[in-house]
């Protein structure tokens, strides 16, 4: 089960913990995926290929390898929620460049440049 996030110019409300509320992305390059997919994708024995935190805002960002050319990235809200989407590895990079490049967040586990 999957759905797509709201097209370009549509803006979410930023409480719903929305990936493109705090990150730079463009909604029709995510794939947002149901909870029970994503945990069940990401929830195994291996670690997140990169894992980044916002200390100001208490969240962070998981990313899981789910094929050569896509990941699942799970975002983790300030309150504990998780939210799963899938994410080509063409539009990832750029973004989390982009992301870390900006200062707020930082890498607690992995490297970019194996993504």
């Amino acid at each position: 089960m999957s759905s797509r996030e709201t097209g370009p110019g549509e803006h979410g409300s930023g409480q719903d913990g929305h990936l493109t509320d705090v990150l730079p992305i463009d909604r029709a390059a995510i794939e947002s995926l149901s909870w029970g997919l994503g945990s069940r994708v990401t929830g195994g024995d291996a670690p997140p290929q990169l894992d980044v935190h916002n200390q100001g805002a208490n969240a962070s960002l998981s990313v899981f390898e789910a094929t050569d050319y896509t990941y699942i990235v799970r975002f983790r809200t300030p309150v504990g929620r998780e939210k799963f989407f899938g994410v080509a590895g063409a539009d990832l990079r750029p973004m989390l460049e982009e992301l870390l490049d900006g200062g707020e967040w930082t890498v607690r586990q992995g490297r970019l440049d194996r993504l």
